[in-house]
């Protein structure tokens, strides 16, 4: 049986995470695969198949991959040291040297066909980073590539600075077609290493899982949006609740539930409160399971200034719920195929104007729009890579 090598940052709830434990349970079904993870714990920890292996970490890489929190209360000296150090000198210099430095602990991995570095790099002034490091200098495959969630059109991430760190791979995996052309007409010199394949889904556990019940339950008569992402600033939702504060002062029906949460998490409730809409815009914070409320939801919200692939998206599609997104790189591609949904130009007056026709329109029939195949094509890009093809 062949090999297969995941490296990457954890097993919390968001969008990259759930990608990663959805490829590793559907990959496990033909292959070994093993995960490398800075941090091996998380909440998604007990949705991994059995047989997926989690390898050991060493100290100076797991130091890297948690919280300072986190590693203080570790009472480790060697990894509270280690992570003080390397923060101080990523945030003068760049994380090149204390990310070495790390590598020359790790213990060797060896014996695989595939490797992937499932998380892109991080900025150079980030510490917790080194995922196509890891690939590169301390595993033996047959083939290494970096899995990228981003756009780097809108989101530079240091990409050229990055180019060091993936140029010796033998892929560079985008998450939809849009972005390997983006990828490609910014980076001529790594055409031929540019590819795309889209994110693994798991229909029977997503079905399955949106029928547990909710929490917090939706209250009778209204009209729901629901959101789920990080309250991260590229997420726009401060500028969401501000431009659409006149629809839902208007038309008091409507509710909008957010799950998720991050460091804009202070500004938004802040902009709810100016905007009066306490009673309408509720912040759920991080949920285990959002898909009740997904799937019990009138309308998916996502106003994003940019976007690479979102998971949300095709999540939405399987449960059939309408989808309202802004213009984002790969948003027309995943929506294609989907009647319901709402693309609008990534401007105030584009959210604004848009979701007026949304609330003037009728609610719509919720039919899924993904069969149970979805996975097929990914799965048989990565066997063409593989040279195992059924």
């Amino acid at each position: 049986m062949k090999k297969l090598l995941l490296v990457s940052k954890g097993l919390s709830t968001g969008g990259i995470e759930t990608s990663l434990v959805n490829i590793a349970n559907e990959l496990s079904h033909f292959y070994q695969v093993d995960l490398f993870l800075y941090d091996p714990t998380g909440v998604m920890k007990s949705r991994l198949n059995p047989s997926i292996q989690i390898l050991p970490v060493s100290r100076r890489i797991n130091a890297l991959g948690l919280s300072f929190k986190r590693v203080f209360r570790s009472g480790n000296p060697g990894m509270i040291w280690f992570r003080l150090w390397a923060t101080a000198w990523t945030k003068l210099f760049s994380n090149k040297f204390p990310m070495s430095i790390a590598l020359r602990r790790q213990k060797k991995m060896a014996g695989y066909d595939l490797a992937i570095a499932f998380h892109h790099e991080s900025r150079r002034h980030v510490p917790g980073t080194g995922f196509a490091r890891v690939v590169e200098h301390c595993v033996e495959a047959k083939m290494k590539a970096v899995w990228l969630h981003y756009d780097c059109g809108f989101l530079d991430l240091d990409s050229v600075y990055h180019q060091q760190f993936y140029q010796n791979l033998d892929k560079i995996v985008c998450v939809s077609r849009s972005l390997q052309q983006r990828y490609q007409e910014k980076f001529p010199h790594l055409r031929d290493k540019v590819d795309y394949c889209y994110n693994f889904l798991n229909i029977q556990e997503l079905t399955q899982s949106s029928t547990e019940p909710q929490a917090v339950e939706y209250p009778r008569g209204k009209r729901i949006c629901f959101s789920a992402c990080r309250l991260a600033p590229e997420k726009a939702l401060s500028r969401g609740v501000r431009c659409l504060a006149p629809v839902f002062r208007e038309h008091p029906e409507l509710m909008w539930y957010i799950a998720g949460n991050g460091l804009q998490r202070p500004a938004i409730e802040e902009e709810i409160k100016a905007q009066g809409l306490e009673q309408q815009v509720i912040l759920l914070g991080n949920l285990s399971n959002p898909y009740p409320y997904m799937k019990n939801a009138d309308l998916l919200m996502n106003v994003s200034y940019h976007e690479a692939a979102p998971m949300v998206f095709l999540e939405a599609k399987a449960l059939g719920v309408p989808v309202f997104a802004t213009e984002t790189s790969s948003a027309r591609e995943l929506l294609a195929d989907h009647p319901n949904s709402w693309i609008c130009e990534n401007t105030e007056k584009g959210i604004h104007d848009t979701f007026c026709r949304w609330v003037s329109h009728p609610s719509q029939e919720k039919t899924p729009k993904i069969s149970q195949e979805v996975n097929a094509p990914s799965l048989e890009k990565l066997r063409q890579w593989l040279g195992d093809r059924p």
